[in-house]
């Protein structure tokens, strides 16, 4: 079962206050989304946690994990714009073009959001059934 477009308002409008939270259950996970101040600052951010916990190992893209896929996945180039562009200086912009190596990304999933809009959407997308928890 999908969320209404008014449950998705009601949720996103829980998150938007410090410490709020909402209890989720998406595809037979439990999900919990909780706003926690982040350090560096006066920064908060919409925590995801699965099944109450959240591991290390779920960052890393090398081991697929089910868990996965309810969080941030965040693409990084391997390389910076202006370290290819030195390269291209170097070698030419054929050679760094049809190098793989210098093409390649680093995937790693987070667990948090910039906002409960955000989180909301995110799930929604990813998920097959969505049931919230009334606490």
């Amino acid at each position: 079962m999908k969320l209404t477009k008014e449950q998705k308002t009601e949720l996103a409008q829980k998150l938007t206050s410090p410490w709020g939270a909402v209890k989720l259950i998406c595809d037979g996970f439990t999900i919990d989304l909780q706003v926690q101040r982040m350090k560096g600052g006066m920064t908060y951010r919409v925590m995801t946690f699965v099944n109450g916990q959240f591991k290390g190992e779920w960052v890393s893209s090398t081991q697929e994990h089910p868990q996965q896929k309810f969080l941030r996945k965040s693409e990084r180039p391997l390389y910076s714009a202006s370290h290819k562009a030195t390269l291209e200086k170097i070698y030419g912009k054929r050679h760094v073009a049809n190098t793989e190596s210098y093409q390649k990304k680093y995937i790693t999933y987070m667990p948090d959001f910039a906002s409960g809009k955000a989180a909301i959407s995110h799930l929604c997308k990813v998920s097959e059934s969505i049931q919230v928890v009334h606490e």
